[in-house]
Order: structure tokens, then sequence, then C-alpha cells
């Protein structure tokens, strides 16, 4: 009995050994290899901002660096499919790690093109980029904000009312410092090669108009683009041009450097912006132009601000300022924003309707709280020397 029970014993080990083994080559085969990035050329032209990791796989990413919607990146690796990368390693002006990671469906990879050195390109940390404020049809071109999330962003839950003109609640004036601007984000731009001749010119010492942008709450920062001109183009030059006559293109140009210099962000902002007021250009350029104005002869801007440039001030300083020129709490209608320590734009709180005889302390009494600064207790007014 011991002998006739030994057999099918032994078989079915060896059964169990040679299916283990054969069991055992196959998920050796099915494991996946770890795609490793490959040495490539070429450029990566974004189409929506996103992020740019120092490292992809811990999702590090210092001083919060994203790419510029129409920004041309020479590329240093790519993962995955070489006309169509997962991933790719490009070249960015960023002072900690200027080689960043940035996802492959952010864009065009161009193997083919060639990118110089010189052409690096811009990138910005989030917290200074104009927000966007529309979601675009063009899946391959498609604009994010870079506060948006995946699920229940406002335009996905009210349809297309935030493309509607004349549906906004209130407004924001965006000053830029000019010397801030230059320095970390545009110093290819026109209008900063043009300045940099001059240590005192006179555009170093006030405020440049960015826009004047009517918003709508339940929008969120996504309110814009009101006309047929439905989204962002590669290069603000290629916005169809906007119908100003010479005395506002004129004045546009004293307080807005890209419209004097042509870099066209005028057009952004009246196709991006403007268009949803419900105005003719010149009236919205001519409004935008006198508030910029008023701002900049104001104490605030000719004494505490001027006398500081170059100079380190604390925000409470600032607020006091501001409060002196526009009337106790105004501060608490302005956002300071900075980057890298710098002052880099002002954005001012303003109600839905404003008139042109309205002066800005009136207006700042009826406006919206200001949404909170993301500068530090003390922040410098950076000077373009």
């Amino acid at each position: 009995m011991t002998a006739l029970f030994s057999l099918p014993i032994h078989n079915r080990a060896g059964i169990c050994r040679h299916n283990f083994g054969l069991l055992g080559g196959v998920l050796i085969a099915l494991t996946p290899i770890a795609l490793q990035a490959a040495p490539a050329s070429g450029e990566f032209v974004a189409n929506k901002r996103c992020e740019l990791f120092q490292s992809k796989n811990k999702q590090t990413n210092p001083d919060n660096w994203q790419s510029n919607i129409g920004e041309r990146y020479p590329v240093a690796e790519i993962l995955g499919n070489s006309s169509n990368p997962d991933w790719l390693r490009v070249r960015t002006n960023a002072a900690s790690s200027p080689l960043r990671w940035i996802k492959g469906d952010c864009g065009q990879y161009n193997a083919a093109a060639t990118a110089p050195a010189e052409s690096i390109a811009t990138a910005q940390p989030a917290a200074n980029v104009e927000p966007t404020q529309t979601s675009l049809t063009s899946k391959s071109t498609a604009v994010k904000s870079e506060n948006s999330q995946e699920r229940g962003t406002p335009e996905k839950r009210q349809g297309n009312v935030c493309q509607i003109e004349d549906n906004y609640d209130s407004n924001v004036l965006a000053l830029s410092w000019q010397s801030t601007f230059c320095e970390l984000y545009g110093s290819r731009k026109a209008e900063c090669r043009a300045l940099s001749q001059t240590s005192d010119a006179p555009q170093w010492q006030h405020f440049s108009l960015h826009g004047l942008w009517p918003n709508r709450q339940q929008c969120g920062t996504r309110y814009g683009f009101c006309s047929s001109v439905k989204q962002q183009p590669s290069d603000f030059c290629d916005y169809p041009e906007v119908p100003l006559n010479a005395s506002v293109q004129k004045n546009l140009e004293e307080v807005m450097p890209s419209a004097r210099y042509g870099s066209c962000l005028e057009r952004h902002e009246w196709w991006k912006h403007g268009t949803c007021r419900n105005q003719d250009p010149n009236d919205y350029f001519l409004l935008a132009t006198q508030l910029t104005q008023e701002v900049n002869a104001s104490a605030w801007v000719q004494q505490f601000i001027h006398d500081r440039i170059g100079k380190k001030v604390t925000q409470q300083e600032l607020n006091q300022s501001f409060d002196a020129s526009f009337g106790q709490g105004a501060h608490t209608k302005v956002t300071l924003d900075c980057a890298k320590g710098l002052l880099s734009e002002i954005r001012i709180s303003l109600p839905q309707v404003i008139n042109s005889s309205d002066s800005l302390p009136s207006l700042l009494a009826k406006a919206p709280k200001a949404k909170k600064t993301n500068c530090p207790a003390t922040l410098l007014i950076d000077n373009p020397n």
C-alpha cells in the first residue's frame, strides 16, 4: 500500500515544481520594466500652466514654479514615447534647480526644433502669474488657472456664465512693479530690454498697468473671454488688434510699457478682460489709465514708495501709508503680491460700478475685501540697478 501511494504523491510534487517554474517565468515576463529617461533635444512649447518639478517622483517644486503659456523650453531629457513623451526635463531660469520636469500633456514636444541656450523660457512662480479666468474648448490649448481643481470648478458648475459680458460683480485693478517684473519674468520682453538702457526711466519709479479685471464671484478667477475670442494664443501679438484712438493710445503707453514697446499686453487685457465689461475699448483703457494715474499720483507712491526704492519695508508700514493716502482701512482692499521677497504687484479691489468721476478713496470704501497677501512681513521694493 505504501508503494501504491508514493508514486502519485511524487508525481504531484513534480507537477507542482514544473508548474511553479512555468508560472514564475510568466510573472517575470509580465513584470513592467521601469522606464528610464533618455537624453533628448528640441523644444517643448507649453500650452497651459503646469508645475515644473525638481523631482517628478517626489513632486517637489522649490519656489512653486510653473510654465508660461506659449513659452518654449529647451529639452534635456524625455521619459516615454519619443514622439509623445509622458514627461520632459526642460531648462528654465529657476534659481534653484533650473532643470525641471513637466508633464507631456502640458504642451507640444518638437524634437526637430532648435532651442539655443539664450532662449531659455522664463517660468514663473505660481503666485505671480495673472489668474487664468476661463477654461478653453480646445483640449490641446487648454488654459488652466494655477488654482483651479479637477472637479467642481465654477465654470463647470455654471456652464458659460463665466464668459458672458456685463455679468460681473466687482473689479480688480492690477498694477505691476516694473523692476521686479523685468528682473524675474520679463528680461526677454521688448519693454524690459529697452528700459534696461537707463536706470532713471520714469517707468521704474511708479506702477505699471497690468490690467483692469472684471470679476464674478461664482466664477472664482475664471471670468473672462466674453467675445468671439475664447482662448489665449501662444503670443499676445497673435490676438486681433485693438482699435484705440491716438489720445487713448498715447496715455496708455505712459502706464503700460508693453503697449509702448510692442509686446501687446493691451491686446490680451482687452480680449480676455475688457470684453467682459461691455465697453468700447477706448472707454475701457481710458478708465484703466485714469485709475492707474491716480494711484501713481498719490503720496503713497510719490513719497512713500519712491523714497524706499531699493530698500526693505514692512507690510505694516505699507498699509499705514496706503491708508494715509486713500482712507482708513483702505489697505484691506489691496492684495500685495511678492516673489522672492520682492514686491511684484498690487491688486486693488474695486466695486462693480466705476464712474470716471469717482475718486479712488470713494471706490475703495465700496469695494469688497481683498484676498490675503503672499508677501513676507518685510519685503523689498526692487531697484532696477
